[in-house]
């Protein structure tokens, strides 16, 4: 069926990049269906699984590697506001609060 599709593609398109698009599609399917693997690519799998951690263990690393919720350094020299406009509260640059008719609310 491939081949079918392939022929007729190649007679409706000449001097196309369709089926450069074709091949390169194909070596994409190959790469995920296990039939074009090579034998270092098969193994490379088989060591993966060896290495995989229980989710305890990995949980355990995430919380290992964690950073706590305190401001980022640069949050001080941000401009953004609370700006009440119309009844609601938006949050938006200093600027844009004055621009618009708004009232900084807060801070």
């Amino acid at each position: 069926m491939r081949v079918l599709v392939v022929i007729l593609a190649s007679c409706l398109c000449w001097g196309c990049f369709v089926l450069d698009e074709i091949d390169a599609g194909q070596k994409e399917m190959n790469r995920y269906d296990g039939k074009g693997r090579t034998k270092e690519s098969s193994e490379a799998p088989a060591q993966g699984k060896a290495e995989t951690l229980s989710p305890k263990d990995r949980m355990r690393q995430w919380w290992n590697s964690a950073r706590t919720l305190s401001p980022r350094a640069d949050d001080a020299k941000s401009d953004v506001v609370s700006c009440k406009i119309a009844g609601t509260v938006r949050f938006m640059s200093q600027g844009d609060c004055q621009n618009s008719g708004g009232r900084i609310v807060g801070g």
